[in-house]
């Protein structure tokens, strides 16, 4: 059951590879359109600061396993958003690129290595290989967004145990805008990797295993922020990927994306304890 499926992690020790990202979340108030400039100015209110990117990823996991490490390069991108305070909705985006210390987390032995490829440069084509190759069971995510789109796809990484993307990642990926989401996913499945789950937001998310396909209907509960949901379907279905059966990971993913979306930006983790709550409930 998915409940014995979530248990069954609290020994595991997990790696957590990918690019380092502080989000911030600056939020204002709308002045209304700039009379001399095609703006909207804004007036500043307050700021949140999150660990992003593989950091929040992994802190999905803590809970659930023995051990979570995390490694990352030698950058971190800053993503500094502008907020609208009373609606929630980003208006303005400006990503900083600084130098950091490089973190390796390879040390021991792993029940999974987690590849979380958000597309800034922590990750490229030698290192996606390389992944791509251990002996580890290994669970990858790459990321389309604005910085890197066209340009981050999941068919850097010639194979994986379990992959996890979203549904304009996967048309991106397999050159198919209009094709049915099962042929899109078979295309990418195929020679590549046996698990496949396809994320698609409000019609829940798509898994292929073994060549037999799954559906999951999303949890509809309130929306306040959809950021890193689906970083949270991805890193608590991951290590579970290993033993789990396909259905048990979407009903888990699902109400893990929900969750999230209950969230402000990365103010707290999904954890082990909310999870199981959220499961009973349904």
């Amino acid at each position: 059951s998915a409940l014995a499926l979530i248990e069954s992690l609290k020994d595991y020790r997990v790696l957590f590879i990918g690019d380092k990202i502080i989000d911030e979340y600056h939020y204002v108030e709308s002045l209304g359109k700039s009379p001399k400039e095609h703006l909207i100015p804004m007036r500043y209110v307050s700021e949140e600061v999150f660990h992003g990117g593989v950091e929040a990823a992994a802190n999905h996991a803590r809970s659930f396993c023995a051990s979570v490490t995390v490694a990352g390069g030698n950058k971190i991108t800053r993503k500094v958003r502008m907020v609208d305070k009373t609606y929630m909705r980003k208006l303005a985006e400006v990503h900083y690129e600084e130098e950091c210390a490089t973190t390796d987390g390879f040390v021991g032995a792993l029940e999974a290595i987690v590849v979380t490829d958000f597309g800034h440069g922590a990750i490229d084509d030698v290192l996606a290989k390389r992944y791509a190759n251990t002996k580890s069971f290994a669970a990858v995510n790459a990321q389309t967004n604005s910085a890197n789109i066209g340009f981050n796809l999941i068919t850097k990484y010639p194979r994986a145990d379990y992959i996890v993307i979203d549904e304009p990642e996967a048309r991106l990926a397999a050159h198919d805008r209009d094709g049915h989401i099962e042929d899109v996913i078979q295309k990418l499945a195929h020679g590549r990797c046996e698990r496949f789950v396809v994320t698609h937001g409000t019609h829940g998310a798509y898994g292929y295993d073994n060549g037999k396909f799954y559906h999951q209907a999303a949890f509809t509960d309130r929306v306040v922020d959809t950021m890193g949901a689906g970083d949270a379907f991805f890193s608590i279905t991951a290590p579970m990927a290993k033993t789990g059966a396909m259905d048990d990971l979407l009903f888990i993913g699902c109400a893990a994306g929900a969750i999230k979306c209950g969230i402000v930006g990365h103010r707290e983790p999904v954890t082990k304890e909310v999870l199981i709550e959220y499961l009973k409930s349904r």
